[in-house]
């Protein structure tokens, strides 16, 4: 009977602890970033049904990392926004070993009149009428048709979108975290100088001169010669035998 207890008890730890999640494991959780405008957060892995454009500096945590689509969450863990999966462009994410703190950026939103919750970002298909100065749970922003902001929300366990207009204004806090620096092109290979070597302007004018100076040594080579003459009398105009040409 003890060794039946023992047994039992030991299975009954190692559940626990395989069902708990360690510290370890959860540093192991893989993060993208999103260093980009308008990255989309879709409703299904062909990405053709987008739910919102993910806030800009904050992250997703990836659930499966594919080659060109990974399956995210967002507000996994103890937030009070409740978590919600979709799927991303796994190369519109930016990717580091590092596990940011306070990854999803977590804000509320409040009615300044009030308005209407609907189902579709363009505003049109209506779930219901909100009050004024009712709290929403913020995920992400859209655009109508008009280019106005739409913002993704959750009220009261529902999800869909409410029209900017109709919101407290709020102040969109980025993560503190820096943005990753592109990496800087290597500077351009200087030309020679004179004391690393000859420029190559300086090459130029030296074989200009070299093919003058050949052109003038060449000209005068072929030049014909002129007569001289040798005379015995002044008045004597005859060449004299002795011609010199």
């Amino acid at each position: 009977m003890k060794r039946f207890l023992s047994a039992a008890l030991a299975c009954a730890f190692i559940f626990i602890f395989a069902a708990v999640p360690t510290e370890k494991a959860k540093a192991y959780a893989v993060y993208g970033r999103v260093i980009e405008y308008d990255v989309g957060f879709y409703k299904d892995p062909q990405c053709s049904s987008l739910l919102f454009y993910l806030p800009y500096t904050y992250y997703v945590e990836i659930a499966e990392k594919g080659e060109i689509v990974s399956r995210a969450e967002l507000f996994s863990g103890n937030y009070d926004t409740p978590a919600i999966d979709g799927y991303v462009y796994t190369d519109e994410l930016y990717f580091d070993d590092e596990t940011p703190e306070n990854p999803f950026y977590e804000t509320t939103l409040r009615t300044a009149t009030a308005c209407g919750f609907y189902s579709d970002s363009a505003a049109q298909n209506l779930i219901r009428h909100i009050f004024e100065n009712r709290t929403l749970k913020y995920y992400g922003y859209c655009y109508d048709s008009e280019g106005n902001y739409v913002y993704f929300a959750d009220y009261n366990g529902e999800l869909g979108y409410v029209k900017e207009e109709s919101l407290v204004p709020f102040e969109f806090t980025p993560h503190p975290t820096p943005l990753p620096q592109p990496e800087e092109p290597p500077p351009p290979e200087e030309t020679p100088t004179e004391s690393g070597g000859i420029s190559t302007g300086l090459k130029i004018a030296i074989v200009v001169a070299i093919v003058l100076a050949a052109a003038v040594i060449i000209a005068f080579s072929v030049r014909p010669a002129r007569k001289r003459y040798y005379y015995d009398d002044a008045d004597d105009l005859t060449p004299h035998e002795n011609e010199f040409r």
